[in-house]
């Protein structure tokens, strides 16, 4: 009998040397979308149906088309406190009654806002599916927003922003955040803000549920073992009687022209003194999620920081040892987009970390990436995209995202395709016009002291801005008389 610690070394030993006589990789396994059903009631809500038979559950996700892009600028939160609300408690149930109920259904309820949306969903066995959907409707359509859960929620939201403000890592990608989106209406933390989060009562909650959750401006998705006309016959048990006005103006910007102009790029380092570790985000406003070119900058993005077999994550992490892992994002929203990357060092690395980011993203625009490099990052958007769909939670969620956008649903069904039709140099001309180093606000966050002597050289604009004057609530992100 082998021991645990042979037959681990036999396993190291045959990982270094290679393994002979595996059969080679198989070709990738056409993905089958199946068709989605979409149908409108008399009162505007809009309904997708897709059916997927096989295991015995059934998820759904009623769309609210706006998020938290609608805040007022003094409000930073308001959306997000809304939605969840929803949860804790109905006019017909209490927050442990709904609890209670969900779990002995075996199903899961939530809610949660995002960029142009507000999310509820559901997921449960099919077989209680009537009255998993009483509570979905429950919920959506009769929260109580009982003063005492406001206070509560408020209470851990205040308590959870305060610690998150201790760490870098929390606070850097909130910061770029502002700093590169200025007063856009997606640049304020979703969640809120200390000197926000007070300022919010229940009338501003209940006005904000009222002028958004109407059947006009939201879409049902629903994903599992059902038919088409079931998934229709649930929509019109639960939701047919649903009334509301459309929306007085529209919660999010159109077009890209209706968002603010974003600030020039700006470099800023925040001085925690107590800091273990630095923090290090760079970002720019990028595009709409409905661009023509915005998959281009999905692939430039998966090249450059996603994952970990990126460039960034091997450059820092593997080749140097910077980090423990480093990053980037691209997110696209109806009027605006954010590219961001970083990653967490020490204190006395982190000018050498904003150098190698700045430098890996000119490289991504002035170099081809080498043909096996760039197909291997191919494989691995259509593997996430894939693995996606592998779910009923995973369809609606696709789909949700579609609502949320105003993208055609049918784009799911050619969005492999679509990939595999990007080439190498379509990614070199994205990231020379939209991830240029000069346009980039950069955001370093650690005991100044530590790591102003060897920044400055490198951005000789900086500014440092005192932990104790740190306002996420103001482009500027100081709170020092302006």
């Amino acid at each position: 009998m082998i021991s645990a610690a042979l037959f681990l070394l036999t396993v190291s030993t045959a990982g270094l040397s290679g393994i002979e006589g595996l059969p080679p990789p198989a070709q990738p396994r056409p993905l089958q979308i199946p068709e989605a059903h979409e149908s409108t009631l008399e009162n505007g809500l809009h309904v997708v149906v897709i059916e997927r038979p096989g295991l015995p559950l059934v998820s759904a996700e009623l769309v609210v088309r706006s998020g938290a892009e609608g805040d007022p600028p003094s409000l930073a939160g308001l959306t997000s406190m809304t939605a969840s609300l929803l949860t804790q408690g109905t006019t017909t149930r209490s927050a442990t009654e709904i609890a209670q109920q969900v779990e002995a259904l075996g199903a899961s309820l939530s809610a949660e806002a995002g960029w142009d949306s507000t999310h509820v969903e559901l997921t449960t066995l099919a077989a209680h599916v009537v009255p998993a959907f009483e509570r979905l409707a429950d919920v959506v359509r009769r929260p109580v927003f009982a003063p005492g859960e406001i206070d509560r929620l408020r209470r851990q939201e205040l308590d959870d922003l305060r610690l998150a403000l201790e760490e870098p890592a929390e606070v850097a990608p909130a910061a770029a955040r502002r700093l590169a989106l200025g007063d856009s209406p997606y640049a304020h933390p979703i969640d809120g803000t200390l000197a926000s989060l007070p300022r919010l009562t229940r009338k501003e909650i209940v006005a904000r549920h009222a002028r958004t959750f109407v059947p006009s401006n939201a879409v049902l998705v629903i994903a599992g073992t059902l038919t088409a006309a079931e998934g229709r016959g649930l929509a019109e048990r639960f939701f047919a009687d649903w009334q509301g006005p459309a929306p007085a103006t529209p919660a999010t910007p159109a077009t890209p022209a209706a968002t603010p102009a974003p600030p020039p790029p700006r470099a800023v380092l925040i001085d925690f003194p107590d800091a273990d570790q630095a923090a290090v985000c760079v970002a720019r406003a990028g595009l709409p999620g409905t661009h023509p070119d915005f998959l281009t900058g999905e692939v430039a993005n998966a090249l450059l920081g996603g994952g970990y077999s990126s460039r960034l994550n091997q450059e820092i992490r593997v080749k140097r040892g910077l980090s423990y892992g480093a990053w980037s994002t691209l997110t696209g929203t109806r009027g605006s987009g954010l590219f961001a990357a970083g990653c967490q060092t020490k204190n006395e690395s982190a000018a050498e970390v904003v150098a190698v980011i700045r430098e890996e993203i000119e490289r991504l625009g002035a170099t081809l990436a080498p043909p096996d490099y760039f197909a291997s990052r191919l494989a691995v958007l259509r593997g996430d995209f894939a693995r996606t769909l592998e779910t009923n939670a995973g369809h609606v969620g696709a789909a949700a995202e579609c609502a949320a956008l105003g993208r055609p649903l049918p784009t799911l069904a050619t969005r492999v395709a679509a990939i595999e039709a990007v080439a190498a140099d379509q990614v070199r001309a994205f990231a020379a016009a939209h991830l240029a180093a000069p346009t980039l606000s950069v955001v370093v966050i650690g005991r100044a002291r530590l790591i102003e002597p060897a920044l400055r050289p490198l951005l000789p604009s900086l500014t440092v801005i005192p932990q104790t004057q740190l306002d996420l609530d103001h482009p500027s992100l100081s709170s020092r008389p302006r």
